[in-house]
């Protein structure tokens, strides 16, 4: 198939771009080449040959989006919705995020579960969540994304574990990681199907964590090489003056629908991060 994949200087366009090439033909569609900004951005797909539309680009930065709430309005909420409506009937795969939700309360988010967003950013994902789905398109919400495209949480860690510095991390906040291998293979799965439409959670399996969470299992990894790492701090939300856009607690997302169309379950988030954890030593 032709997949023409919005955003590929971003982590998760790009692990799309690199890793679905190897079956199919890949349109690469940078911010330089399909700016979500502009007004009639959807026209460049007129152009274009595919067969299917990837969107993972986004303004995913929330204190940007409170900052600049037009501009996320507009590359968030509006450009999604015209980018389906601009494919015709052609399969469009939405990306998105578990900040739909207001994570007030403990537990996993279910697919069917309504939208109740807290910041500009997660007001905008969700509308354009509403106009890809108006379409007929899918969405896929994903959470904490990590990878070797670019480098993130896990990586941060590893790398201050490494220098001897100090580490701490927020461990008020829950969800699951994504991380890109496994994301590109469940978008594999979905085209493999016949690109079903509807609302997908696109996470690793296993219980909810939190990022402090998350730095313990690294450090325990590394003890495992004979690296020795400081204790990881336990932070507050509350602490973190930084975070000046409102952000959920709980939102660990259920992944019944992931399931069922790959005929598996995720893998559990603890596996995919000493993978990740073994090659970036590896690669050190």
């Amino acid at each position: 198939m032709r997949l023409a994949i919005t955003g590929t200087t971003g982590r998760v366009g790009r692990a799309l771009a690199d890793r679905l090439a190897a079956f199919h033909e890949v349109i690469e569609l940078p911010r330089s080449r399909l700016d979500l900004g502009e007004d009639g951005c959807e026209r460049v797909l007129e152009t274009l040959d595919f067969d299917v539309l990837l969107n993972p680009a986004g303004l995913t930065s929330l204190e940007q989006c409170e900052d600049h709430p037009a501009l996320a309005q507009r590359v968030n909420a509006d450009a999604p919705a015209r980018l389906a409506k601009a494919c015709q009937g052609r399969p469009v795969l939405h990306f998105s995020t578990d900040y739909v939700f207001d994570g007030a309360t403990p537990g996993l988010r279910h697919e069917d579960e309504p939208p109740s967003p807290l910041s500009v950013y997660g007001k905008t994902k969700a509308a354009g969540e509403a106009g890809v789905l108006a379409a007929g398109g899918t969405v896929f919400r994903v959470s904490w994304v990590f990878g070797p495209e670019k480098p993130a949480f896990p990586d941060q860690i590893v790398t201050k574990a490494l220098a001897g510095q100090d580490l701490a991390a927020v461990a008020d906040k829950y969800s699951l990681p994504c991380f890109t291998p496994d994301l590109c293979g469940w978008v594999a799965g979905w085209l493999a199907a016949g690109c079903p439409g509807g609302i997908f959670h696109a996470c690793q399996g296993g219980e909810p964590v939190s990022w402090h969470r998350m730095a313990l299992e690294i450090v325990t990894l590394l003890s495992q090489k004979g690296i020795a790492a400081s204790e990881v701090k336990a932070l507050s939300m509350a602490e973190m003056t930084a975070f000046r856009a409102p952000r959920p607690r709980h939102t660990a997302m259920a992944t019944d629908r992931m399931a069922a169309l790959l005929g598996k379950p995720p893998r559990d988030w603890r596996e995919t991060l000493r993978e990740h954890v073994e090659a970036l030593l590896i690669s050190r």
